[in-house]
């Protein structure tokens, strides 16, 4: 058994390694999770109860119902109805930052924040090309817009939850549905004022990449082959009605291993023949519809099994698409979908798509299977800008009897009724009724490893626990308090330390940190009423501006913007600071910390 001492410098040394491999994005976040609680089984530190207590840990399973709820949401087509008409042409710049902020921050409050991004992206690039605004200008406020609007109530945003989940475990009365909200409302008004009034300054005007692909249309380029049985083998270029297609034309042929780079209007086309159009996004999904005698290689339509939608994406800079081609990432099995048209940064894309080895910013035109959706938006390889043809088949009816379910039982939950987690598995019997969505969609919602992330996160606070790391640690950080000599001061002492950790490793990381430390600041100090505090760590951990990293829409929307990480550096510690002193002194009034 090794001493106490042993034990802290096992479980300190853990940390700084765990920290180091977040930093450094040595492995997935769950696998670290996973070897730091395998280290302290191993040495004695933790019991497997203790490793294993997250996995029933009700306001953990909560975030899990609350994803499937989100995603089931998303899909119904209840916020799409109301996004539509949110961005009118004749909006100004400023007026769109305000009316997106505002309505955004309200939705965030009680949708997850990242499905809820991923549905906003395409609407909020439709507006910047109609007007011409880089994706620089908006989309970053896109994402703080979100994550101010997590702090107004506890189903804001999964760090609500998984603070609540400490809090629970840890023997503590649970968090209120609305104990956030009055901070949060002080603190979205004013980031709200700065995303509008103040952030645009600090924004780069970079020439975005759907700017040089509105600049450059006849650069969109798309591969058909002529067919076996096509009308139009051995008629001529001119014959054929491919010579004056309005905003497209055939760039070149490639006929075995030859290229044939600038087509004649005599030129007879064979059967085979690859051709190669270059030409406005609209034309070429009606060259798609009308078919005239042209197949799409690999065709996600192929046996006409499937109806498809076209959409627009755009490869992101974390993709592990880029370096690769198409045929050998195997692109069609992996998102449901045929490429149909590339572009990139008004570049002249010369051969046959499958060969294109695919780089940051590449623009593609998909035609997309049925669970195309649910494939994308696993990953962060691509990021869908725009839906050109998109079918969406939903009862009207049966989305407002939804939408009327969920917000009847998160009231329910909030005047304490019943729980939170008795109100989603409510909406998930509602969802199953009215029949939103197979069961295999559902699960593909359910994000595993953000749920075991969590749950050893309440395993890794029981090791510091444990070892008396976390008294150690409050009782060097009570010294600095008690010169202070202040509660308040201990509150922004919290409140700073956790979104510095935050910001190093990942708001979950950072949280189960210093959640075991402040309870162990708490009892050194005497403090009856812990809430204030463990709502300082709430906020902290969500307000992480200043990197791409620490939160997951800011990486959501890290390529689509074409920002670079000194973009956040410049656009967020001012509002860092500000919500820092807004949370703390509203906090510090309503408990009366004065």
């Amino acid at each position: 058994m090794l001493t106490p001492e042993i034990q802290q410098v096992v479980v300190l040394m853990t940390i700084i390694g765990m920290m180091l491999a977040l930093f450094k994005d040595w492995a997935k976040p769950v696998l670290i999770f996973l070897a730091a609680n395998i280290l302290f089984l191993m040495f004695g530190i933790t019991s497997s109860a203790d490793m294993l207590s997250g996995l029933a840990n009700e306001s953990l399973l909560s975030v899990l119902l609350l994803l499937v709820v989100s995603d089931v949401i998303r899909k119904s087509g209840l916020l799409d109805v109301a996004f539509k008409s949110l961005f009118p042409k004749q909006l100004t710049y400023r007026g769109f930052l305000l009316r997106k902020a505002t309505v955004v921050t309200f939705i965030s409050g009680f949708v997850n924040n990242t499905p809820l991004v991923a549905i906003l992206m395409p609407y909020v690039y439709q507006w910047c090309r109609q007007k011409g605004i880089s994706p620089s200008k908006v989309m970053l406020p896109l994402s703080y817009t979100t994550i101010l609007g997590g702090t107004l109530t506890l189903v804001g945003t999964s760090t609500n939850l998984v603070v609540n989940g400490f809090v629970t475990q840890a023997g503590f009365k649970p968090l209120g549905f609305f104990d956030f909200t009055m901070a949060g409302m002080g603190v979205a008004s004013v980031g709200i004022l700065y995303v509008v009034f103040i952030m645009p300054k600090f924004l780069p005007d970079r020439k975005g990449l759907l700017e040089n692909y509105n600049q450059s249309l006849r650069e969109y380029i798309v591969e058909t082959r002529i067919a076996k049985n096509s009308p139009l083998i051995d008629k001529t270029i001119e014959q054929a009605g491919l010579r004056h297609l309005k905003g497209l034309y055939l760039a070149e042929i490639i006929r075995g291993d030859e290229l044939i780079p600038a087509v004649a209007p005599t030129e007879k086309l064979e059967e085979g023949d690859v051709l190669i159009f270059a030409g406005e996004t609209e034309t070429i999904v009606d060259l798609l519809q009308s078919n005239p005698g042209l197949s799409l290689p690999g065709s996600i339509l192929k046996g006409g099994k499937e109806k498809a939608n076209v959409v627009e994406c755009i490869v992101s800079a974390q993709s592990s698409l880029i370096g690769q081609t198409f045929r050998d990432s195997n692109f069609r099995a992996l998102f449901n979908a045929s490429v149909v048209a590339v572009s990139r940064n008004g570049e002249r894309v010369r051969g046959k798509l499958g060969e294109l080895v695919l780089e940051q910013g590449d623009l593609l035109l998909l035609m997309t299977g049925h669970d195309f959706d649910e494939r994308s938006n696993a990953s962060n390889d691509i990021f869908v800008i725009n839906r050109l043809k998109d079918i969406t088949n939903f009862s009207p009816l049966k989305s407002a009897l939804l939408g009327i379910s969920i917000v009847a039982a998160f009231v329910l939950s909030a005047v304490g009724f019943f729980t939170l987690f008795k109100a989603l598995l409510i909406i998930l019997c509602v969802i199953g009724l009215l029949n939103f969505g197979r069961y295999n969609e559902l699960k593909a919602s359910l994000d595993l490893d953000l749920f075991f992330v969590l749950a050893l996160s309440l395993g890794f606070a029981k090791a510091m626990h444990n070892s008396g790391l976390d008294a150690t640690i409050a009782s060097g950080i009570q010294e600095s308090a008690l010169q202070l000599n202040h509660p308040v001061a201990l509150l922004f002492i919290v409140y700073l330390a956790t979104n510095v950790l935050s910001m190093l490793v990942s708001n979950k990381a950072g949280v189960a940190i210093m959640f075991p430390v402040t309870v162990s600041l708490l009892k050194l100090m005497n403090i009856a009423e812990p809430t204030p505090y463990f709502l300082a760590i709430a906020f902290a951990g969500s307000a992480e501006f200043m990197t791409p990293y620490g939160y997951q829409t800011n990486l959501m929307v890290y390529g689509p913007g074409g920002y670079q990480f000194r973009d956040y550096i410049r656009a967020g510690w001012v509002l860092s600071v500000m919500c820092m002193l807004v949370s703390v002194s509203i906090l510090a009034t309503i408990y009366k910390l004065w």
